[in-house]
Formats: structure tokens, sequence, C-alpha cells
């Protein structure tokens, strides 16, 4: 039987968060930090070595980091997960944003 939206929203919002919200941005912005401090000293096998599970949780984010690109939209996701772990969003609501934040980025410019 296929969900109307609404039934879907409802159902994504009752679910438990399968982690804690404040406990992965910490995590993820400690990660950001040592690797950008241990870049100009150690090479991009060391740290590997020296973080092997942020690399295979966050393979994408690691390579962006080792890159040096921008990494804006992810401290944007961050913010989001700060405001799901103070409860002033659903992790629902936090996805809404996060995708429209995207589509205007990526999809909205080559539609026009």
């Amino acid at each position: 039987m296929k969900q109307s939206v609404s039934e879907a929203v409802a159902e994504a919002e009752s679910k438990p968060l399968e982690f804690n919200p404040r406990e992965r941005a910490t995590y993820i912005r400690t990660m950001l930090q040592d690797i950008t401090n241990w870049m100009n000293e150690l090479s991009e096998n060391d740290i590997r070595q020296k973080v092997p599970e942020f690399v295979e949780l966050y393979p994408e984010l690691f390579k962006k980091i080792m890159k040096g690109n921008n990494l804006e939209p992810v401290q944007n996701m961050l913010a989001m997960l700060d405001s799901m772990g103070d409860g002033r969003l659903s992790q629902h609501q936090a996805s809404v944003i996060v995708g429209k934040n995207l589509a205007d980025r990526y999809v909205m410019p080559v539609l026009k």
C-alpha cells in the first residue's frame, strides 16, 4: 500500500534517531580540525592510519578535506545537527532544509 506524503512525514518524524546529533557534530568537527592540522605534517596515508573509522564512515568528506575543497555545505549540515541536538529541529525537518538548500544551489540555477 502506497503512503501519502503526510503519512510518510509522520512516520519519519516518529522514528527515533539512530545517532546522537550533538555527538556526531562534535566528532565531525574534531576530525575536520585534526585532519586539517595534520595535513601540514603528515602524508595522506599517515592520516588515514590515524583516523580509519572516520575515513570508513565519511570517505567523500575525507577526500574533500584532503583536497582543500570548500566545506561550507558541511558546516551547514553540522548546524542542522546542532539544531537537532538542541531539539529545535527534527531529523525530517533538517533533511528538508538541507535538501532545499542543495536544490537551490545546484538544481535551480541549471533550470533557469
